[in-house]
């Protein structure tokens, strides 16, 4: 009888590790994530975890394609327009090379620091270095493109959504 008890707890503990494991690894788990373990393809992380109505992201997220260890993709707040470009390599849940973003008459760029600054105010992406690259001039007004040739993006503790919600970054980022 001691036997049985004992393996009907052995077999119980198993059975709870892999309830754990499959409850942990959903698609909302939280990405204790290291992006460079991604097999390629298109993803979507976000600060926050999926909310349950019409928005198609929570917090701060990161949508991005990924080849080998190459990210491509754009950074921001889901319908706010804030966003940047990111291209670059990734190592763990750490994505490090170049962001543009676009400053324009109705979303102006001024006094852009040389040195090191977060470009969020959760602090996961740090950018530096930057130089308008193009400029264009229209009736619409001023549109100037800055390159970034420092970024680094930190997504440790971002969820991991399902598939992409938000906007293909190549419809978004014209390098």
């Amino acid at each position: 009888m001691l036997y049985k008890n004992n393996l009907f707890k052995f077999y119980g503990v198993i059975l709870a590790a892999i309830f754990m494991g499959v409850f942990l690894h959903g698609d909302e788990a939280n990405a204790q994530n290291a992006i460079a373990t991604l097999a390629n393809g298109n993803y979507q992380f976000c600060s926050q975890p999926k909310p349950n109505d019409w928005r198609n992201g929570a917090g701060v997220c990161f949508n991005f394609s990924k080849i080998g260890d190459r990210i491509d993709g754009y950074y921001g707040y889901p319908h706010s327009g804030d966003l940047i470009c990111l291209r670059g390599k990734v190592r763990d849940s750490l994505v490090r090379g170049e962001a543009l973003s676009i400053s324009s008459d109705d979303r102006p760029w001024t006094n852009i620091p040389q040195t090191e600054f977060n470009w969020d105010q959760e602090g996961y992406l740090s950018l530096k270095d930057s130089k308008v690259i193009r400029t264009a001039i229209d009736r619409g007004g001023k549109t100037e493109w800055i390159l970034f040739s420092y970024a680094k993006l930190d997504t440790g503790g971002f969820y991991q959504y399902q598939q992409p919600l938000m906007t293909s970054p190549s419809q978004l980022c014209k390098w």
